[in-house]
């Protein structure tokens, strides 16, 4: 049966108990993750900085003779040799030659791969499997990402209230680079303090585009014209198409609307529609307001307002503030 070994679990646990295997493949989108266990494992066999016995190769121009005869290649005053390859691509077509390479790969030499898509039914691909370790760096779940952030400002000696928690994941995107980033700033400005609270986060981190457009829907079925519009026009200096998003959260609150009960579990109802589960909360929250009726009504005045702006019928400021105050009716 062939396996992918979840990020942060066997890979991990292999790290801490000094498991470490010849052949490495870390694939999926967290490119920041992969790059952080490429450097552990690396870091483990050869010092930072030690050109002899540690070679990069980036890109899918990298020449598949040079790596071989790198990996061939015995290690200089050191047990071992390590190869990082970087988005190659070489596990997304048939390599005969890379499945060979991995195969015969000499104990001395140590092989990194970090690729953001691979096919698992190559030739190449199964045999890294079978001689080492195939991880995958998927989208964070977000008790994973609960449990990440806590570490990182657990080794910080940076306690964080329960609710400026919450409050900084509610303002994380899917990209672990900017979500290091600004967990960077927060420890940076917090600095000296006894640890972080609610205002720390709310002073550093900015809410995201997709706070902005869960509140004016909000603000809408609550029939409160003026705040909605307030939400909308910080929209439009986030330089975001409020039409476009207003017609997706009606079409994910009717489709909860119609999963019925099904939706009621926020966490696997998240699972399956691949968002954060504290999204599916509040557009859960936000559906029990107007009736499944009320939701494919308002995905329609959408595609109709959508039509009448492309035609150059009606200014889109104009339809979409319109819009917005239709929505906003009670009946």
């Amino acid at each position: 049966m062939y396996v992918i070994i979840p990020v942060m679990k066997q890979l991990e646990a292999d790290l801490k108990n000094g498991i470490y295997k010849n052949i490495y493949l870390l694939h999926g989108p967290q490119s920041y993750l992969r790059k952080r266990y490429v450097k552990a494992i690396s870091d483990h066999f050869v010092s930072e900085g030690d050109t002899l016995n540690l070679s990069f190769f980036y890109g899918n121009k990298t020449d598949m003779e040079e790596v071989t005869s790198m990996a061939a290649t015995m290690p200089f005053l050191s047990e071992k040799r390590v190869i990082v390859l970087e988005d190659t691509g070489f596990f997304t077509h048939a390599s005969e030659d890379l499945a060979g390479l991995i195969e015969t790969l000499p104990d001395t030499t140590v092989l990194i791969f970090s690729e953001e898509k691979i096919s698992r039914d190559l030739k190449q691909t199964k045999s890294a499997l079978s001689k080492g370790c195939v991880a995958v760096f998927d989208k964070l779940t977000d008790q994973d990402l609960r449990k990440w952030v806590l570490g990182r400002l657990g080794r910080e000696h940076r306690p964080i209230t329960r609710p400026a928690l919450d409050l900084f994941l509610s303002r994380c995107t899917d990209d672990m680079w900017q979500i290091s980033n600004d967990l960077e700033k927060l420890i940076s400005y917090t600095f000296g303090s006894e640890g972080i609270r609610v205002e720390d986060v709310e002073a550093v981190c900015a809410p995201l585009a997709e706070d902005k457009i869960f509140q004016m829907i909000d603000a809408i079925l609550d029939a409160d014209v003026r705040k909605a519009m307030g939400f909308y026009r910080d929209l439009l200096i986030l330089g975001r198409d409020p039409l476009s998003l207003i017609r997706e959260q009606l079409r994910l609150m009717l489709h909860l609307k119609e999963m019925g009960n099904a939706a009621n579990n926020a966490k696997e109802t998240a699972k399956m529609l691949g968002m954060k589960e504290g999204r599916v909360k509040m557009a859960l929250s936000a559906s029990r307001k107007r009736s499944k009726i009320y939701f494919a009504k308002g995905i329609e005045k959408c595609a109709g307002l959508e039509e009448d702006i492309k035609t150059s019928r009606i200014d889109a400021t104009i339809g979409v503030e319109a819009l917005i105050t239709d929505l906003s009716r009670r009946s």
